[in-house]
């Protein structure tokens, strides 16, 4: 282990610390208890569906590298990549390692492999930003600044073409493509939080709860801990305080969330395991 493994597992563990002491446990495992299991189920078929919306955006991104792979191929890949992102610091290993492959089996130089890399983790960023100004809108408390949030909202429409055309080069088709993809895979996330919301029986405040779950989606993907554990977490008990949500729940949510994707996520290690390596 290495100290940066270390530090982040340190940091990880101080940040689940932080977040007990701050709520009571007892409850939380009562909230959990008691959660509906459809919406559950809802809530885990909605992820796999962003899951699915993000592979194919990066199978699009790899053919403008001359990369073309298989559905089945691609998916698998992709699918590895999320495990190596669950058992590796930080929440962006998984990349490293779909880099290497590509540069192994394509023989790819890795300056182009890496842009695309990073333009589908910024791009995804951006849609966050993007729906999160849009939900922010329905909120009284900061309805007034409706300007900057749609000024927001309209800057970085430009923003991910500038990024898109320094880092790809591609198309503009292709641009608009992956940008709706990103959209859809940031929609489909927080229907998937809608699920979870419901199965704790909080609809009355799915806004407040969907929106603390797009920020906490950006604070996970910092490479601040092991595989983004107590990160999430932490950013919906400080979000329940500022939107005045119940605290508990809004930790049981980001708990809840964090398992059903890592389920998902353990399904790549199959693949890890397997004798054929060659996608």
């Amino acid at each position: 282990m290495t100290w940066k493994t270390a530090l982040k597992l340190g940091v990880s563990a101080l940040i689940l610390f932080v977040v007990v002491r701050a709520i009571d446990p007892k409850l939380l495992l009562q909230v959990i208890g008691e959660a509906n299991p459809l919406w559950l189920l809802w809530a885990a078929v909605w992820f796999v569906i962003s899951k699915l919306i993000a592979a194919f955006r990066f199978n699009d991104l790899l053919k403008t590298g001359d990369v073309h792979l298989d559905t089945g191929p691609q998916l698998r890949l992709y699918w590895l990549g999320m495990y190596y992102n669950l058992l590796l610091p930080g929440g962006i290993s998984g990349d490293g390692y779909k880099i290497k492959v590509l540069m192994d089996q394509f023989g790819k130089p890795f300056r182009p492999l890496f842009s695309i890399a990073l333009f589908d983790r910024l791009s995804g960023v951006l849609a966050l930003g993007q729906l999160c100004l849009v939900l922010v809108l329905g909120l009284p408390e900061f309805r007034s600044w409706w300007w900057v949030w749609v000024a927001g909202i309209l800057l970085s429409i430009p923003v991910s073409k500038v990024l898109f055309d320094r880092m790809i080069g591609a198309g503009a088709g292709i641009w608009v493509r992956t940008s709706v993809q990103s959209l859809g895979v940031q929609v489909a996330q927080s229907v998937a939080t809608l699920g979870i919301i419901f199965a704790l029986h909080q609809p009355a405040w799915w806004l407040g709860y969907s929106i603390v779950f797009l920020v906490s989606s950006v604070v996970a993907m910092l490479p601040l801990t092991i595989g983004g554990a107590g990160a999430r977490e932490l950013t919906f008990l400080w979000g329940a305080r500022v939107l005045h949500l119940d605290a508990e729940r809004a930790v049981a949510i980001a708990f809840v969330f964090y398992l059903i994707s890592t389920a998902v996520a353990l399904y790549g290690a199959r693949y890890g395991f397997s004798r054929d390596k060659n996608f």
